[in-house]
């Protein structure tokens, strides 16, 4: 694989670069972004060209509206740092011309898919050497496996989770004389979902494998390679659901019908409060509510992009949730978790204009893929669709370069292969 690296063109090997460090420290992958810069400009330079897909007035939209939303912001400094984070979502659109020509884009997401996979393995032995030392079971799974590169395992699932809906589809759709081993990195791909144990990410994938399936039956009807596609997802299934102790405890710890109405009923909870990912969700959800409906607050301006945190810890500081081990409050505890919630947070922090994006969001990301036959681009943001309510991703880097860049390839691959389902 690795052998004909010599054959990747320069946009094979920025798109390479770019995937590879995304689940590295933040810093690699906005170095490997300054690169795509440089490139960009000499090719502006040379041929100024702007051509991208509609999707990409979605994302032009988003920066316009967040940088707008300075002018109000009731922290302007965060806000600032919030617009410059945003800056991926220019430059692969203005930018897609010139970034995204790619002559072998199968076997980038390939490499990738090894890389992936050799971070895991790097992560999976860092975690043993912590198990000797503490004699927890929990170093192997979630936010302990992939503490080393200080990265939330949320984040990671996501990123694994696209690429390997980019392999299944390639894998069912494709002609190539790779099958086995895209079978191979496709099944370890999901499989690795088990130690990341994200709940959200895990159930998406599960739907988004049988979406894919199904249309792979409806196109090809039946033949040999059913059987094998068939089971790579039965076994996935078994090992996600049938194994893990530790990701069956976390479906079942949000279960608890009793903690869920105390979220929506209790004016109460104090600083031991008991909160599970669900939970703590459900509260932040009350709380946007509560602040929309707040006559003090300006539901159509919002509090300027990423300048929210301040109006949801009055509601912490309501609830006297808690504020860390000094009991402060202001940078600890519950203190420093966002909406968790994409679509809530969009309404807060810059109102009209986020209820403008929502629409567009979901205009390009269900009806555009299914109007154009796509499904490649429909099963890539279905996941962002879907993420969005557990998760304000548009808040981290990780998320954005996520969010920007693997619906944009989706468009790519899936036009340049000329393989559309049958819907």
């Amino acid at each position: 694989m690795f052998k004909n690296l010599k054959s990747l063109s320069i946009a094979d090997i920025l798109l390479l670069l770019v995937l590879i460090t995304l689940p590295l420290p933040e810093h690699w992958n906005s170095k490997a972004l300054l690169i795509i810069l440089v490139f960009v400009l000499y090719n502006f330079y040379k041929s100024f060209e702007l051509k991208f897909p509609k999707i990409g007035w979605l994302y032009i939209l988003f920066f316009v509206f967040a940088s707008f939303s300075f002018f109000w912001s009731s922290d302007k400094n965060e806000t600032l740092k919030a617009i410059v984070r945003l800056f991926p979502l220019l430059l692969f659109t203005l930018a897609y011309k010139h970034i995204f020509k790619f002559s072998s884009i199968d076997r980038v997401l390939r490499i990738s898919a090894f890389i992936f996979l050799f971070y895991g393995i790097l992560w999976l032995v860092l975690a043993y050497y912590r198990f000797l030392q503490f004699h927890s079971s929990e170093t192997f799974f979630y936010h302990e496996l992939t503490s080393p590169f200080g990265a939330s395992a949320i984040y990671i699932a996501l990123i694994f989770g696209l690429l390997y809906v980019f392999l299944l589809y390639q894998l069912l759709f494709q002609i190539s004389k790779n099958k086995t081993t895209d079978f191979f990195l496709t099944f370890l791909l999901l499989a690795y979902q088990l130690l990341l144990s994200s709940k959200m990410i895990l159930s998406i994938l599960i739907i988004v494998s049988l979406i894919l399936l199904i249309f792979y039956l409806r196109k090809k009807r039946a033949n040999k390679r059913i059987l094998p596609i068939v089971l790579i997802l039965s076994i996935s299934l078994i090992v996600v659901f049938g194994i893990s102790s530790f990701t069956k405890n976390r479906f079942k710890d949000i279960l608890n019908y009793q903690h869920i109405e105390n979220v929506f009923f209790q004016e109460y909870f104090g600083p031991g409060y008991y909160w599970n990912g669900l939970s703590l969700r459900l509260f932040q959800l009350r709380c946007f509510y509560e602040i929309e409906k707040d006559p003090s607050f300006n539901s159509f301006r919002g509090t300027g992009i990423h300048a929210s945190q301040p109006v949801l810890n009055k509601k912490y500081l309501q609830y006297d949730l808690y504020r860390g081990p000094n009991g402060e409050g202001e940078n600890d505890g519950y203190f420093i978790y966002n909406f968790h919630n994409q679509y809530a947070q969009l309404l807060i922090e810059i109102g009209v204009f986020g209820g403008i994006l929502i629409v567009l969001m979901l205009y390009f990301f269900v009806l555009y893929p299914l109007k154009s036959k796509n499904i490649l681009l429909f099963a890539v943001t279905i996941i962002f669709i879907s993420f969005a309510l557990t998760e304000s991703y548009l808040l981290r880097h990780k998320g954005i370069v996520s969010f920007v860049l693997f619906p944009l390839l989706a468009i790519y691959y899936f036009e340049s292969q000329k393989q559309i389902p049958n819907s």
